[in-house]
Parts: C-alpha cells; structure tokens; sequence
C-alpha cells in the first residue's frame, strides 16, 4: 500500500495520525481513533511547532519488518557493498547488516531481516488468549512480560473480561523486573564495546540475578508463562514480596558504585559521547520510541502518558537526555534502571488484597488495541477475539520502529564505532522477524 493510499484509508488523513504498524501478514492498520483522537501537541508532548510539522510528514511505510527504506541511494565513485552476517547476537537472535563505504567510514547500514521468522503472529488465530499468550511471550525472551502483557490487556479489551487488581500488579512487576535487566544487559554490552573487561563481567553479573530473581519469584527466569494464572507458581506472599524488595535495593547499590566507576573511565565515556547521534528531528519523523526517542529530549513514556493498570497510581521519573547520542541513550537507561526500582519497591509495598479493575476500552466491537511500554519503548498489540477464540493479531513492536533510527545514525560514522551504535539502541532481531 503506498503512502497516499494509506492516508486515504485513515480517518482524518494523514495529518491526524500518530503512529503506525505493519505486521508481516496484515495490511497497514492505523492508530486511529482510539490512539490518536489526541491531538500531535498532546501525542509528543512539549514539541515546538517545527516538531509538529515533521511529526505531520511522518511516513509510516517506511517501517516494513522486511524493507528499510530512507528515501534515498548511498552510491558514489569508489564506494562498495558487503554483507555482515548473518551472526548471532545471542537472546536478541541473528540478523545481517548490508554495509556501504568507501573505507573506514559507514556511508550505510541497513539491517537485514527473516533469519529467525517463526511464524508466531501467523499461529494465533484460533487460540485461546491464554495459549496464544504463551507464543507471544516466545517473541522475545527478554521482552516477554511486555509482549504477553500488551497482547493479554489487547485480548481483554476485545473480550471484555475484567482484570483482577492483583494481576495487574503481577504484570508491572514483571515488565519492570525485565526492564532492569535489559538495561543492565545494555550497559555490559556496551562495556564490552570499550573493552571494560571487568566492569562487563560485573553488569553481566547483575543481570543475572535479576533473572534468577524472575526464576525465584516467577518460576521461570524469562517469565514464560508467569503472567497467566495458570501458569508456573509465584512467590510473591507478602514475606516473598519483603525479600524480593531487599534483593532489588542490594542490586541497586551494587550497580549505583559500579556506575560512578563507568562514569570516571574517560575511555568508557570518550567512545559514547558524540557516536551514533540521533537528532531531534529525525527521531520525530521517524517515529523513534523509547530511550531513543527519550535520549533527544522529547518527554514521551507510556507508563506516563497512555498508563495501563495499575500505573496511573505510581509515582515515574521521567528520565530524558537531549544529545540523542550513544551516551545520551546510555544515561536514559540508567534513569531508568533508578525509576523502575522505584517502581517496584511502590508496587510490592501497594499490594492489592483483592478487587477488580476494569477492561481497557475497546477500539471497536470484539478489538481491542493496546501499547505499553517495553524495555526498549512503545509497544503496541492489536487483537481481535470472537468467541473465546482470537480471529486476528498483529504487533508494532519496539525494534522494528527504531531499526531506520539506527541506520541513519549509522551514516558517517566510521567502523570502530559500529559496536557502540548497535548496543546503544537495544534492537532485537527476534522482536522484528516474528
């Protein structure tokens, strides 16, 4: 579908729409209405008028799982091409690079995609929200808790169904378990990006007791099947909820003096500082969400400004950076890992006794369409249920709104900052191939 025709199709033309997705086996569905009833001003927050203005421009089919497409060709006398990969990059899964240069300098990066597809989107009709659930949390593993909660609060909305209050809290502390970790994760990558040998083994370290700690508590250190109620026993009775919140200030510490070390090596700080660098504007027109989008100054997480249940009641620092570099990005995570802390100490001493919350607003009879916000930003799940059973489902997912950030923050950089960019931004192959 071209961009005029897209526009043709949304509810108020393209200059009302906000966001977009395209998952692989739906044509393009638009947050309309539902999600974009609120005006630009109100979508992007604090964004001047020439802000606005690119936000209207946004082409929404430039994000394509399997295209990447910037509007223009990088060719040039002595320039070539050669493929990187494809090559695993662990829990986030295999991927290649397409790159172009002339030398040491990157004129392009584009990522290539469909090494690992599964087909998981494609199996979910017919299912039970229950076991399509255990499938999406399967996406990707470290984004589990945001992805099956997103599909399950989608599921809900479509159906119906009311959410006991205790679950709800269930899901947050899960998603905010996970964003430490990924984040933490995302430090140690990018000090291994420096050769800060020790300081990787030390964040590695941290991490892994955060997901010993999900594996404790969750019974399954990814969470798989931990946010359904039949799912695998959690402990988290109140003296359960008392040690998971000493371990969680402990890991805090811990990381709070290893980062004032990370903060005093130049040659950590020098090799971010100034790489990779994403402005402002181009994170508008690109859609760019979460640490990304938050790294340029512009104030949008959605635990603050679109909450599900239970965070319309806690209390969220809004970390923002405005250099919109690899250490901007950096230094949003860390923010984060503080807030999300926060978080989780506010949760695990508000425990609901019982009740029940009601379902999220429908976008249309037996649809229900939801966004949260994942370790690496907005997350979206469109579902639709009839029957008991789910009729469609499709995903805008973090990685695939940032991958054309990365490839234009790649241009002009030279190889040796390759490494720096890459890690900064916290992409996943598995969360884009589906």
């Amino acid at each position: 579908m071209s961009v005029a025709e897209d526009a043709a199709v949304a509810p108020g033309g393209a200059a009302e729409r906000s966001l977009s997705y395209l998952p692989p086996d739906r044509s393009f569905a638009l947050f309309t209405d539902h999600l974009a009833r609120r005006s630009l001003r109100g979508t992007f927050g604090d964004l001047g008028e020439q802000d606005l203005r690119v936000a209207r421009n946004w082409q929404p089919s430039a994000i394509r799982p399997w295209v990447l497409d910037l509007g223009e060709e990088v060719e040039g006398y002595g320039t070539f091409r050669f493929p990187y990969g494809p090559f695993s990059m662990g829990v986030p899964e295999a991927g290649t690079f397409e790159i172009v240069t002339y030398g040491e300098r990157v004129l392009e990066s584009r990522p290539g995609f469909g090494q690992k597809s599964r087909g998981i989107l494609g199996s979910l009709p017919g299912l039970s929200p229950e076991d399509a659930a255990l499938r999406v949390e399967r996406l990707a593993g470290p984004y589990s808790a945001a992805h099956a909660s997103a599909f399950l609060f989608a599921a809900e909305s479509a159906a119906g169904i009311p959410l006991p209050a205790q679950e709800a809290h269930v899901r947050a502390v899960a998603q905010e378990l996970q964003r430490v970790y990924n984040h933490l994760h995302v430090v140690a990558r990018l000090a291994e990006a420096a050769s800060q040998n020790v300081g990787q083994a030390q964040t590695h370290a941290l991490a892994e007791e955060v997901l010993r700690l999900g594996g404790r508590h969750f019974g399954h250190r990814w969470l798989f099947g931990a946010l359904l109620p039949r799912g695998p026993l959690r402990r988290l009775d109140a003296p359960e909820r008392s040690e998971l919140t000493r371990s969680l200030s402990a890991i805090g510490s811990r990381f709070e003096a290893l980062w004032e070390l990370f903060q005093g090596s130049r040659t950590f700080v020098d090799r971010l500082q100034g790489t990779g660098r994403v402005t402002r504007s181009q994170a508008v027109a690109w859609g760019a969400v979460g640490p990304v989008l938050r790294a340029t100054g512009v104030a949008w997480d959605d635990r603050l400004r679109d909450p599900a249940p239970p965070y319309r009641d806690l209390f969220l620092p809004l970390a923002r950076q405005t250099e919109g570099d690899a250490l901007a990005r950096a230094l949003v995570r860390v923010e984060e890992i503080r807030s999300s802390l926060l978080l989780l100490e506010q949760l695990l001493d508000r425990w609901p006794g019982g009740g029940t919350i009601d379902p999220l607003p429908p976008v249309s009879p037996q649809r229900g369409l939801v966004r949260c916000e994942a370790p690496s930003g907005d997350l979206v799940w469109d579902v639709s249920v009839k029957e008991g059973k789910v009729r469609e489902a499709g995903f805008r997912s973090p990685s695939q709104a940032n991958w054309p950030l990365f490839a234009l923050a790649c241009r002009q950089s030279v190889f040796t900052d390759f490494h720096f960019t890459l890690e900064s931004f916290g992409l996943a192959f598995a969360e884009t191939d589906g």
